[in-house]
Formats: structure tokens, C-alpha cells, sequence
């Protein structure tokens, strides 16, 4: 259920899914058919132990922008945050009405199933979250109990981009960052990723979005076609994320891979990090003051820790997360 799982040989790339009868590239029962937690299984007691030899300088960096940060989500059927202060008199409340997607976030296993079969990691259905029978099955509670903490490592591709000339068009657009480009950047931070790691990239997105002005900002949720740049969905890019066995992703931009995705491969990344591995997917992160400090200490792996809002059956969660220099 919500507690860690052994994990049994890790099958290779080429043999998902893991049941011969389950959705593509899925791994299903990898930890029990009852499983609720993911890739997070990788996050053991003695690889957060590791992780914390990251921690060199103490310094904190946060990772989460205000639940406010969009006047309008950047999906603009998602209702922007609304905060009421209660004056009581003798003292004050307050109460928030927020989409759980507004800003930085989460994406939990309940978000985006595989769009042919609609099924969720392990199985879970539509009805299972919503039907007259629905229950909390691979909801965020899950997470937010046990939290995401762990090695985060940085790939500051937006300055590789940069330093490199190449043509990105626009963050706003549906510009794909390729495989040979992250194992580049990789390459020339000098980062090995280890078995558990959190993957966080800077597509600069976000440093775009800052330099827009308020009627630019407005207006980007209301395009026609709401494109991003991200990650492309390619089978080698999906295979090299299995094969260096992250436990989370996440970026700057409003979907981690280009969107709307092209599913060079059959299916999106949503589809297979979420509900093929369960694997959580950050969102709308705030990269800047982490990217600067990466380059000004010379290394880009850190101590990361996020603990989501415990909703139970919850899709979704601010991530509440710091990086720990």
C-alpha cells in the first residue's frame, strides 16, 4: 500500500511492461500488485541517508512559488487562487480556494492515465476516483506521508542552450529538448546520477515567463494552442529515465515534456512516468536561485526535500520543497 517495497531484479527496458498484458512500457507490480507508491519505492532509508552527505554549506534554497504565482494558471480552466483573511476580532483566519494545480505542483498518480485504456498505475480505474464507489487508492496521501526526499540533481539546460546558440524559438512553444542534449548537459556539469535520484531540469521557462508583461502574462493561458516547451517523449528518452531509475522529475515548465506532446512513441511521458511507473511529476518549479547556486558552488547535486498536502484521494499538491546546499 503506502509503505516501501522491496524492489525484486529490476527488469530491462526492453521487457516492459513488466506483465505481458499491461499497458506499454508500464511496470506494474514491480512492488506488489497493491502498490500505491512508484518509483518512490526507490527512495529507501539508505539512500536518503546518502543523500544527505549533499549537504556541505547548509544553505536553503526553496523550489515552490507562491500558490499565487499565476493571475491565471497556465491551464485556464484550473480557477486561480482566491485568499480570504476571517477577521474574528480577537483574531484572524483565513481560508484559500485554490486548484491544487494553479502553480508549482505535483502531479500524482491519480492525474493522467494512459489515454487508451484509461487506467491508472497498477490498475486503478476512473471509478476508483470518482464512481459512486470511489476510494483514495494511489492518492496523494500517499506521498505526503512518506514525503519526496532524497539527491536532487540539477540539468541546467537552458544555459547549455545558450552557451550552445542553439535555437530554442520560444519556451512558450512546443520546442522538444532532446536525449543527446541532456546526456551533454550531463556530461559537462560532470553529474552521475545515482539509483533514486531526483531529476529536476531548467528549460527557462519560468525566467521567460518573469520577463513577460502583465498583458503578455494574461494572455499566455488564453492561446488558442497552449504550447510549451519540455522534454521530448521519445522511446530512447523514456528508456534512458527508466535506466538511471529516478524517483521523481520535475522542471520549470507547465508539463515537463513539450506540449501538447508528440508521442513520438506511442504515448506521452505523462502517461508512462505517472501511470505506466508511478512516478511523480514536478511542475511550474522555481529553478532560478538553484541554477545560480549550482554554478557558483560547481556542483548540481543537493539534499532535496518536498511533503505534499496529505489529501487523501488528493490528484495533485503544491510541493513544499527545498533544496538543502
Amino acid at each position: 500500500m503506502g509503505s516501501i517495497q522491496s524492489e525484486p531484479k529490476r527488469p530491462a527496458f526492453n521487457q516492459l511492461p513488466y506483465r505481458s498484458c499491461d499497458p506499454k512500457y508500464s511496470a506494474w507490480g514491480l512492488w506488489g500488485a497493491n502498490d500505491e507508491l512508484g518509483t518512490l519505492n526507490l527512495l529507501t532509508p539508505a539512500i536518503v541517508k546518502d543523500a544527505a552527505k549533499e549537504i556541505i554549506t547548509g544553505e536553503q534554497i526553496t523550489l515552490s512559488l507562491s500558490i499565487d504565482a499565476f493571475s491565471q494558471p497556465m491551464n485556464p480552466v484550473r480557477k486561480p487562487c482566491s485568499h480570504r483573511i476571517i477577521a474574528k476580532g480577537h483574531a484572524n483566519d483565513d481560508e484559500l480556494d485554490m486548484n491544487t494545480q494553479g502553480s508549482s505542483h505535483w502531479d500524482g498518480l491519480r492525474h493522467y492515465p494512459y489515454q487508451d485504456s484509461l487506467l491508472y498505475y497498477n490498475g486503478v480505474t476512473q471509478d476508483d476516483i470518482s464512481g459512486v464507489a470511489a476510494n483514495t487508492k494511489i492518492g496523494i496521501q500517499n506521498v505526503a506521508k512518506r514525503g519526496i526526499v532524497g539527491r536532487g540533481v540539477l540539468l541546467d539546460w537552458a544555459s547549455y542552450a545558450a552557451d550552445k546558440g542553439i535555437d530554442t524559438q520560444s519556451p512558450f512553444d512546443s520546442f522538444e529538448i532532446t536525449l543527446p542534449q541532456l546526456q551533454e548537459v550531463a556530461t559537462n556539469q560532470a553529474v552521475t546520477f545515482h539509483t533514486g535520484d531526483i531529476l529536476l531540469i531548467r528549460t527557462g521557462w519560468l525566467k521567460a515567463y518573469r520577463s513577460l508583461s502583465q498583458e503578455s502574462q494574461a494572455a499566455l493561458p488564453r492561446r488558442k494552442v497552449r504550447t510549451s516547451c519540455g522534454v521530448q517523449a521519445s522511446e530512447e528518452m523514456i528508456q534512458w529515465h527508466w535506466e538511471n531509475q529516478f524517483a521523481a522529475v520535475a522542471s520549470d515548465t507547465v508539463a515537463y515534456e513539450a506540449w501538447p506532446s508528440r508521442r513520438p512513441a506511442g504515448v506521452a511521458l505523462h502517461e508512462v512516468f505517472l501511470s505506466g511507473w508511478g512516478m511523480p511529476i514536478g511542475e511550474s518549479f522555481d529553478l532560478e536561485a538553484l541554477a545560480e547556486k549550482c554554478r557558483e558552488q560547481g556542483r548540481w547535486s543537493f539534499f532535496m526535500t518536498s511533503v505534499p498536502l496529505d489529501i487523501p484521494g488528493g490528484i495533485a499538491s503544491p510541493p513544499n520543497c527545498i533544496s538543502i546546499m
